[in-house]
């Protein structure tokens, strides 16, 4: 049977345990940043400085660490959520070569100077805590702040006394960085005696008392255990009251991804219950407590990782006692689980983190280290295929990724819907704001629509014709016989371009496969010119890549085929196919070739002739070299079709070339508006890898936010 005081009885009468569900958590995780690279001379600290610091996010270029925070309080899966985000944006704006160093450092130069590790704050739900004084301690005239101090400063007093168990289960720094010792579990919650003796003279019977200390600050340090509260100074906390329990040092994890385990965060949730429900340390014994625990944490921190913990049978007696108050006494079942992979720890040693490092690699941890970090550093390919992150699409990531790096708050809103939020804008699939017109949107996804629209503002167009039924196959195609077309469908991705006049037989089988019960099958005349993508944001024009069709290059002694695979794998990052299937089939034999022929060096060869989205394109950024008319005209557009942000496809005769009023048809021709372009293609782009256009997407967001707010 598990002990509860009144406050547990309480919790237990009037069926408050669901509110431990809602407990608030924020964590604080530092690395250093090392170089994988053998032989290096340090990290690209270049890439680092150009993330801007902010609530989440700090680089300290003295250390070479960095340091993600949690900027608000969140639930427990909010939180994972999050700091899987964050870990992912930031390697992805670290250099490909650096990595987070796995392990927390212990220098030898100070006691408990320790680089890399956890800082965990913990929050009671205030409707527990509001609901437990009105029910109960209310009716004893206690000041409800004195009340709630009362009840941090009881979970103070039960971690405090059993920092034991979280260091024999997350201790991880068995050496001091460059000294030769014999192994420990954990350096960095070892404490000179001095340290000890001044953290003795704190009292923790009250929040008036363990203040009024001076010694306070360094018995947090050796507890690893102290208040806060979002006030500035102490005093304001005495008077409006504790607002959260810090947990002030961790050992990163070497073997979780994010630093700490999901089994440690419902550890803590469960102890956190527990220790609210349970009786608390009686006052006269409270001293001696204390002092009794930080003897036995040093002990537990010192002892030989392998030989059998001083504190084994008090460990599983707590966790057990823990398993039976979570399925018994409050409805938290579902931390079980950890529980009893916890419990497996305590009953041997031999699984903790700082044995498993020891056993990998005995006194010699770097190369374990080192491989642990790289496994991290291309834990983003892992994050992206076993997290919910992989729902994510790419433009909301590009955005995403440039957020973090400019500092600005952001949050995915839903993953189903491509919804993510910067600053106070929400953006959808990472361009299109609460200010584009849902109506709008559905008349760009029309083509036909939109093109009756800007010709009726008096835009070039090409001239087309469209196929509803199969029935209507046969009259279209004697008008366009003879000419060179392009077929399409309204409302999907994929053009055919024939180059040469199709026969009839051509131009039926490509009518079946674009015509569709619902969308009919667009014919386009030809025009000659480049095809050309602009971006806008905040109607302007932030890129214009010119799109060249699906192609390879010869290197003298690979075949068409073996070309293919390897800009494929160049590409596989992309949202972007390159495949060799039966249109390019019917490419390369349109052109006399075979994919087994050897393309000569230097020869460029098209594998098809349409440069729409998802068939391998590539892309050349052009607004610099492109007459600003076009960029005037783009614009002009734009506003016609109503488009603050997204994509137009335009075909352009030559981009050097003045638009002027003569020659104007067949210098500018409209083809199609997207409410939701392919931001890599903008991104990513021939002869220029570092363009940064969601940069502009988060500062046009962060401006709305401004306007709105």
């Amino acid at each position: 049977m598990v002990e509860l005081d009144e406050i547990g009885k309480q919790i237990v009468k009037n069926n408050f345990s669901a509110a431990f569900k809602a407990v608030g958590w924020q964590i604080d995780r530092t690395w250093k940043v090392s170089s994988m690279l053998a032989g290096s001379n340090g990290i690209d600290k270049k890439r680092l400085e150009n993330i801007k610091s902010s609530e989440y996010f700090e680089f300290n270029a003295i250390n070479s660490s960095v340091s993600l925070s949690s900027e608000k309080w969140y639930s427990k899966k909010s939180l994972r959520e999050k700091m899987i985000l964050n870990q992912y944006l930031l390697q992805e704006n670290m250099a490909p070569e650096d990595a987070l160093w796995p392990l927390s450092i212990v220098k030898k130069e100070s006691n408990l100077n320790c680089l890399g590790g956890l800082k965990i704050r913990i929050q009671l739900p205030e409707d527990l805590l509001i609901g437990l004084y009105k029910n109960k301690f209310k009716q004893l005239k206690i000041d409800y702040i004195v009340f709630r101090n009362q009840v941090y400063m009881k979970l103070l007093q039960q971690f405090a006394s059993h920092r034991w168990l979280l260091t024999y289960l997350t201790g991880a720094t068995p050496f001091v960085d460059g000294a030769k010792t014999r192994p420990t579990r954990s350096q960095s919650e070892c404490h000179m005696s001095e340290t000890m003796n001044l953290a003795d003279q704190v009292a923790y019977g009250s929040l008036k008392d363990y203040l009024k200390n001076v010694q306070h600050e360094q018995a947090g340090l050796v507890d690893g255990i102290k208040v806060g509260s979002s006030l500035k100074t102490e005093s304001e906390m005495l008077e409006k009251g504790i607002h959260y329990l810090e947990i002030s040092h961790f050992d990163l994890d070497p073997f979780s991804t994010l630093g700490v385990s999901d089994e440690i965060m419902d550890l803590l949730e469960a102890l956190t219950a527990f220790f609210i429900a349970s009786p608390g340390i009686k006052n006269e014994n409270l001293q001696d407590v204390l002092k009794e625990s930080r003897q036995l944490n040093q002990q537990v921190a010192r002892e030989n990782p392998f030989a059998t913990s001083v504190c084994q049978l008090q460990a599983q007696k707590l966790i057990n006692k823990l398993k039976r108050f979570v399925k018994e006494v409050v409805s938290l079942g579902g931390l079980e689980p950890s529980l009893n992979k916890l419990a497996i720890l305590c009953n041997s040693s031999a699984e903790t983190s700082s044995t498993k490092l020891l056993r990998a690699q005995g006194s010699d941890l770097a190369e374990n280290a080192r491989q642990l970090a790289l496994n991290n550093k291309i834990s983003n390919t892992n994050i992206l295929s076993k997290t919910a992150l992989n729902t994510v699409d790419l433009n909301s990531r590009l955005v995403l990724d440039s957020a973090f790096k400019l500092g600005v708050p952001f949050e995915i809103i839903s993953l189903s819907d491509n919804l993510i939020k910067v600053g106070n804008t929400i953006l959808d699939a990472g361009i299109q704001t609460e200010a584009s017109s849902a109506i709008m949107q559905k008349l760009w996804a029309d083509r036909e629509l939109t093109k009756k629209l800007a010709a009726a503002a008096g835009f070039n167009v090409p001239t087309g014709w469209t196929i509803t039924n199969i029935a209507e196959t046969e009259a279209v195609y004697q008008e366009v016989q003879g000419l060179i077309i392009a077929m399409k469908n309204t409302h999907f991705e994929g053009t055919r371009v024939f180059r040469i006049p199709p026969t009839r037989s051509m131009f039926i089988h490509a009518v079946k496969k674009y015509l569709t019960p619902k969308f009919p099958c667009l014919v386009e005349q030809a025009i000659v010119g480049s095809n050309y993508t602009a971006l806008l944001v905040g109607g302007r024009v932030v890129s214009l890549v010119e799109r060249i069709p699906q192609n390879i290059v010869g290197d003298g002694h690979s075949s068409i085929e073996q070309l293919v695979k390897n800009k494929k794998a160049k590409r596989e990052n992309l949202q972007s196919s390159f495949d060799l299937g039966k249109l390019q089939e019917e490419t390369l034999k349109e052109q006399g070739r075979t994919s087994s022929d050897i393309l000569p060096r230097g020869v460029q060869l098209y594998l098809r002739y349409d440069a729409s989205r998802g068939t391998g394109a590539d892309h050349l950024e052009v607004l610099d070299e492109v007459d600003n008319s076009y960029l005037k005209k783009i614009e002009e557009l734009a506003k016609i079709l109503k488009m603050s942000d997204g994509g137009i496809d335009v075909i352009i005769s030559n981009i050097y070339q003045p638009l002027v009023g003569a020659g104007e048809e067949n210098q500018f021709v409209f083809l199609n508006a997207h409410a939701f372009p392919c931001l890599s293609a903008h991104e990513i782009t021939l002869l220029n890898r570092t363009q940064h256009i969601a940069d502009s997407i988060v500062r046009n967001a962060v401006n709305l936010s401004e306007q709105t707010s």
